[in-house]
């Protein structure tokens, strides 16, 4: 059997960018980050540090619209909120 990374392709305003499927560790990592911040702290400051860990350019994330963030972090963590 043979393992390889997923990487996805974003096309962002004509540029173009490649984030990857975060690890396990990295998934933990995240994960307990949010639960640090608890119900005050601001979650934007985790997301955006973990898809920057991912591949997304520094400075990019303050440009995405709020559905551009939730689609993103849906497709890298593949989990979908109702």
């Amino acid at each position: 059997m043979k393992l390889v990374r997923t990487v996805f392709e974003i096309e962002l305003d004509d540029k173009k960018f490649e984030l990857r499927k975060p690890k396990f560790k990295e998934t933990q990592q995240y994960r307990e980050n949010l639960l640090k911040i608890g119900e005050s702290g601001d979650a934007a400051t985790v997301m955006q540090e973990f898809l920057e860990l991912l591949g997304l350019p520094v400075g990019v994330f303050e440009t995405l619209e709020f559905d551009h963030i939730t689609q993103l972090m849906e497709t890298v963590t593949g989990s979908k909120k109702n």
